[in-house]
């Protein structure tokens, strides 16, 4: 079953079948890109001002040299446990509605699905790939995958606030 990307925007990421995500692509759009009536809809968490206390996980100190802008926040959404590979590259643009991969079980997953992820955080946010929990995981892949889900920089949305599914 073939993914369309949610919104337009710049390619952050894909990467090969890395645990606990498999294949994935993670999509960036800055919020001025979106407009505003939606982003007032997801009402947004503000910007962490502080960093959380440190997460249970191990998450490798100075492997991750982000670049990141923190002054501009921007829109990201994970497509993950995708069947292939993404052909796109990070960098390049995808238009909403465009096919980005297809459902599979990549990764950490036992049944053919689509994990949806979609985080607010800093605008010009790029990883190389996000893994854990496996020994192959590589300090930078560890550190990636910190800073995306317990770092406290990239907040979660609720999907279907999204998708106008929730008021």
């Amino acid at each position: 079953m073939p993914i369309q990307a949610i919104f337009s925007g710049q390619v952050a990421m894909t990467q090969t079948d890395r645990f606990p995500f498999g294949s994935a692509i993670l999509v960036e759009t800055v919020l001025n890109q979106l407009p505003a009536a939606w982003v007032e809809h997801l009402q947004l968490p503000a910007s962490p001002t502080t960093p959380p206390p440190m997460s249970a996980l191990t998450c490798p100190e100075g492997a991750l040299k982000p670049t990141w802008e923190t002054a501009r926040r921007s829109l990201y959404v994970l497509y993950a446990h995708l069947q292939e590979t993404p052909t796109t590259k990070p960098g390049e643009e995808v238009t909403c509605g465009q096919v980005i991969g297809k459902v599979g079980k990549s990764g950490n997953a036992l049944n053919p699905h689509l994990h949806l992820e979609v985080r607010v955080g800093p605008a010009g946010s790029r990883f190389a790939s996000i893994a854990h929990y496996d020994n192959s995981a590589t300090p930078e892949e560890m550190a990636g995958y910190c800073a995306w889900s317990v770092g406290g920089l990239f907040q979660m949305i609720n999907p279907l606030a999204i998708l106008g599914a929730e008021k």
